[in-house]
């Protein structure tokens, strides 16, 4: 049985990202019992609707935004999280699942994007002070209890980055006080990764887990992905 994960985002060839990201697949296939397949789908295609009736068991949701249809990456992301399907986002992932949960959970009706709608009035994802493009840290995880811990099974990890935005400090109270697990932080305590309980697998790093990825050691976060996508068909 081969089992299938997609990837949602619009895959272009000049991006190192996303070719470290298809290195990591490869990477994590070595070490695999069962044989799985990634497909990327463009954001302008992808039909949430049809995608995981017996087709695909996960989602990865891809660096390189903005992405085409931002509006059906926030559905897709809808659709994800309340069907308890596996989802990794990474990057523009992360901030896109930030987007959501906060128009959807909070309530946050305008929660948008700096990027795209600089205008937006509840700017959930706005620019960095510093950008992180090719900036790498040592992050801490904050919570002993989180699945980003049991995984990566350290307080400390090096996180990998190619972006310049991440989630406006003044709504992490809102988002905490709703059910986000704010999981990593920065030396500076901004937020780097998250993830919602009482899911199978939904975790959201602004940091790039393919970035640190290597054939000897292939990246734990993503290996639990790929595990928990198995196991949920």
């Amino acid at each position: 049985m081969v089992h299938k994960i997609a990837i949602l985002g619009d895959f272009n060839p000049i991006y190192s990202t996303h070719h470290a990201l298809n290195d990591s697949i490869r990477q994590v296939q070595k070490i695999l019992k069962d044989e799985v397949q990634f497909d990327w789908i463009a954001t302008d295609i992808f039909n949430y609707k049809t995608a995981f009736k017996k087709m695909y068991s996960g989602l990865w949701i891809a660096p390189g935004s903005p992405y085409r249809n931002m509006e059906n990456v926030i559905n897709t992301i809808t659709y994800v999280r309340e069907n308890n399907i596996p989802t990794l986002g990474n990057c523009g992932g992360f901030q896109h699942m930030i987007i959501e949960f906060a128009r959807n959970v909070c309530g946050i009706t305008n929660a948008d994007h700096e990027e795209t709608n600089p205008n937006a009035t509840d700017l959930l994802i706005s620019k960095l002070t510093c950008s992180l493009v090719e900036q790498e840290e040592e992050l801490r995880i904050t919570d002993t209890n989180s699945l980003l811990f049991d995984t990566i099974k350290r307080e400390k990890l090096l996180g990998k980055y190619f972006c310049s935005y991440g989630i406006n400090g003044k709504y992490i109270d809102n988002l905490k006080a709703n059910g986000l697990k704010l999981t990593a932080i920065s030396p500076d305590g901004q937020v780097r990764a998250f993830e919602i309980d009482k899911h199978p697998f939904f975790i959201g790093t602004l940091f790039q887990p393919a970035l640190t990825s290597t054939i000897d050691e292939p990246n734990p976060l993503i290996i639990e992905f790929v595990n928990r996508s198995i196991k949920h068909e």
